[in-house]
């Protein structure tokens, strides 16, 4: 007998591109299918299945979060940016891999969870969204997983960052680190200065309610103890995307994108940035301690899309030196310029060389710059030894793509998220800032590629010394393992690989946290600092729309707990 869904017609369950009807289907784009389709997975593995041997002097847990979206998107043309965060939690000790995943429950996915459907519209465009959510934080925490003082922060750019608990990755909350900061957004890639405990973040597009598509910026500092030290605001030349910094031991670097921010067009429905092919790349240089406004230096250089920041240190001659991928064309080809089309092809020519640049940090705003090193690595992810924040370092590690590597599209069909199918490990001339040095690679196969990767130093260790860990995409059996290289060594082959039984989605960051430094936050937060306390008062723009009579709570919820903080 035919199984009676043989008779039931099939209804696609989005009309001219938006969702219909109740049913849990997501759309038939590529956004959705291979190892992005949606894996929707909360649980724990005892015990991976392991090839090699675990070194045994690792001892701590690797973190990365992947967006996975909960329920089928409101718009069928929806992006992989727009997931909900979920993490990874790879526990490592004596040999040994443990396994756990869990959905960050911002207050976006609070939200859905009750109403069991997507309430939230496009990416980053609160026009688009259900009436009922006006008010909500919609920001979704998918881009990085940061430790800091006890907690696990997770972040996205375009709202503030979550609490969650770095051993059973419970949510906590909202943070706002202890009522100091009420800016709408907060960055994805806060950095910590090694030598000092010091967390120096940023966030743009941060003068209202975080999608207004103005030009605030503002820069923060927070010292070991939690305390906020520092707080610049300032304009930026343009309302465009900054994603990275980088910081040395008396400023930090912006980098401005010229992908644009328009609040018309987000009025109207449209993407949130557009690509200008005609603006400039912009770099902001914006003094740590105690800087004015009228002490930010922007410096200009052609157009060309940001990747990811390697080193930032300065030089005998005080000149910041600062280190980041740089491609010759939009990287996010889903946001082509105002009334184009999204050029898939063209970013498939792009290249992505390693750029140096060296600034000044005396001469003046709208001096112009051209790199002074151009490394044709064609990658991206950059990674250093975090030991090295802030000075002059000889080794990074970066994904490669490798066009002249046999790969197996009749098995694996497009590489999803890009052919990046090699690890390589480099090292800039200890002797002369201005030259390249080696060049160290491994080739992950035809049918597989790679994920960022995370640094893991050695005890007492020297630069560089120490394992590199990475998820590898295993295209051909949609599948993820977790790799383990000798760091300095990487074309000998990995140590171990760790099997996962699932598919993870492609994820964007993640961090490596040593186990002494979580047991040792456990026994502070047990005693004397107590717990980890969510943000307890809502942002300011809620309080504005509360006060103008619209609910900005969803139902009395506010920071993924009771409007009092409280479970």
């Amino acid at each position: 007998m035919a199984h009676l869904e043989a008779f039931a017609p099939e209804v696609y369950p989005y009309s001219n591109g938006k969702k219909i009807g109740s049913r849990v289907k997501f759309p038939d784009t590529i956004a959705f299918s291979g190892m992005n389709k949606p894996a929707r997975f909360e649980g724990d593995i005892v015990d991976l299945e392991v090839t090699g041997a675990i070194p045994r002097d690792i001892n701590g847990t690797f973190y990365r979060v992947q967006p996975d979206h909960r329920f089928p998107p409101m718009f069928e043309d929806d992006i992989h940016f727009n997931g909900d965060g979920s993490v990874t939690a790879i526990r490592i000790k004596d040999g040994h891999a443990d396994f756990k995943q869990r959905y960050v429950r911002t207050d976006k996915y609070l939200a859905e969870e009750k109403a069991r459907q997507a309430l939230f519209g496009r990416y980053r465009n609160p026009y688009t969204d259900n009436e009922s959510v006006k008010g909500v934080i919609r920001t979704v925490s998918n881009t990085n997983i940061t430790f800091w003082r006890g907690m696990l922060l997770a972040s996205k750019e375009d709202g503030p960052p979550f609490a969650m608990d770095p051993v059973t990755l419970e949510t906590i909350g909202r943070y706002d680190f202890e009522g100091q900061i009420t800016a709408p957004t907060f960055t994805a890639h806060p950095k910590f200065d090694p030598d000092t405990g010091e967390m120096l973040c940023f966030a743009y597009e941060a003068g209202t309610d975080g999608s207004d598509c103005g030009v605030d910026v503002v820069t923060w500092t927070f010292d070991a103890d939690g305390k906020k030290t520092e707080e610049l605001w300032f304009k930026a030349p343009f309302a465009g995307m900054i994603h990275d910094c980088g910081v040395s031991k008396n400023y930090m670097v912006l980098p401005l994108t010229p992908l644009k921010m328009n609040l018309d067009r987000l009025k109207a429905g449209g993407n949130k940035f557009a690509w200008d092919p005609n603006e400039d790349q912009v770099y902001g240089v914006v003094p740590r301690r105690g800087g004015k406004p009228e002490d930010v230096k922007w410096f200009r250089a052609d157009n060309g899309f940001h990747g990811h920041v390697a080193g930032c240190y300065e030089n005998e001659d005080g000149h910041v030196i600062f280190d980041l991928t740089v491609a010759d064309g939009n990287v996010f080809f889903w946001f082509p310029p105002d009334g184009e089309k999204p050029d898939l092809a063209g970013r498939q020519r792009l290249s992505s060389p390693t750029c140096r640049w060296v600034f000044d940090p005396k001469a003046k705003s709208g001096t112009r710059y051209k790199a002074s090193v151009e490394w044709t690595t064609n990658g991206e992810f950059s990674r250093i030894d975090d030991r090295w924040v802030t000075k002059k370092y000889e080794h990074f590690w970066q994904l490669r793509v490798d066009p002249t590597r046999p790969y197996d599209f009749a098995k694996c069909g497009p590489p999803a998220g890009g052919l990046f199918n090699c690890m390589a490990h480099y090292t800039w001339d200890p002797n002369d800032e201005g030259k390249i040095g080696t060049e160290d690679v491994w080739f992950a196969g035809p049918t597989s590629t790679l994920q960022e990767p995370v640094f893991i130093p050695k005890n007492g260790g020297k630069e560089g010394e120490g394992y590199l860990m990475a998820l590898k995409n295993n295209l051909d059996e949609l599948r993820n393992d977790v790799v383990i290289w000798d760091a300095l060594n990487l074309a000998k082959g990995p140590l171990a690989t760790l099997h996962l039984p699932l598919r993870l989605r492609l994820g964007f960051h993640g961090n490596f946290v040593d186990h002494r430094d979580i047991e040792a936050w456990q026994e502070r937060r047990a005693g004397e600092l107590g717990p980890v306390q969510p943000a307890k008062e809502p942002l300011p723009w809620q309080k504005a729309l509360v006060v103008n009579g619209v609910n900005g709570h969803s139902n009395g919820t506010t920071n993924g707990h009771g409007a009092n903080g409280s479970s």
